[in-house]
């Protein structure tokens, strides 16, 4: 679907209409399947966290430098054997390289070889313009680092579809996007978005972004209610799931489950994934 076509949809007041193109598209690409990701987020030291149930592990926080970071993706990797090791925002690892192509090539060479097989995230709204995202993510693979989950940190409602038009651009020039959260991890305060805004989001990233397998909602900062809406829109993805069963809740209420229910429940069939988005036999 072309940016002047989203537009036409979005503003079309039958949300009903919107779902049914959101729903078509998500079945045109997976069929009824719905995959899911359990992460291990894992910040300071490593401890004797239990990774047997989790699909990925996942660093997070910010480092100083890229020393550092190589420091801590090597611990990371002999935490996490051979369970895929996401880590850090590409936003970040622009910055700590001054915004030097080359050097951030460099350093994801570094990174690669202490471990890491993927940024954690590549924010839409944090690499600059297209042309210069397109380029960031370049140099990234030319390192040996795969970019393969595509997010917004913030954004207002009126630069959604900016975004998501940016971030069909980057897959059609690199096509290094296996994912694209498109709702923003941070709403605005001031301008806050609602339900509506969210599904319709949805709607237009799916429809907008054929190109990338996966239109993904974030468990953590959704939650059952919007991710469940979110399949009937097009969302065939969702991230985040809790890594660790807490044996007080039972096997019944297992993060495993409740997912699973969730996902019956909005007419699709789940299937588990792990970080590089293969789906488990």
């Amino acid at each position: 679907m072309t940016r002047a076509e989203a537009e036409a949809l979005l503003a079309n007041p039958d949300l009903i209409a919107i779902g049914m193109k959101g729903e078509e598209a998500r079945k045109a690409q997976t069929g009824e399947r719905v995959t899911y990701g359990r992460v291990l987020v894992v910040s300071g030291a490593f401890g004797k966290q239990d990774t047997s149930e989790a699909g990925e592990i996942r660093l997070l926080e910010r480092p100083a430098s890229f020393d550092e970071a190589v420091v801590r993706v090597r611990e990371a990797r002999a935490f996490a054997g051979e369970l895929p090791l996401t880590a850090f925002s590409l936003a970040d690892l622009l910055a700590l390289a001054g915004n030097d192509h080359l050097a951030l090539a460099d350093a994801s060479q570094a990174l690669q070889r202490a471990g890491l097989e993927s940024v954690a995230e590549a924010p839409m709204d944090g690499l600059g313009d297209t042309e210069n995202a397109i380029e960031v993510i370049r140099a990234v693979r030319h390192g040996g680092l795969h970019v393969w989950r595509a997010t917004i940190d913030r954004a207002v409602v009126a630069a959604r579809l900016d975004l998501i038009e940016r971030a069909a651009i980057i897959q059609a020039e690199t096509g290094a996007l296996r994912a694209f959260a498109p709702l923003p991890r941070l709403d605005p305060a001031d301008t806050p978005s609602t339900g509506y805004d969210d599904v319709r989001t949805v709607a237009a990233a799916r429809l907008m972004c054929g190109a990338i397998p996966a239109i993904q909602v974030d468990w953590p900062l959704y939650g059952p209610k919007l991710a469940q809406v979110a399949i009937a829109y097009g969302a065939n993805d969702i991230d985040g799931i809790a890594a660790v069963t807490d044996p007080a809740v039972g096997l019944r209420r297992s993060p495993k489950e409740e997912i699973e229910r969730q996902i019956r429940a909005a007419g699709a069939t789940p299937a588990a994934r792990n970080g590089r988005y293969e789906i488990f036999a």
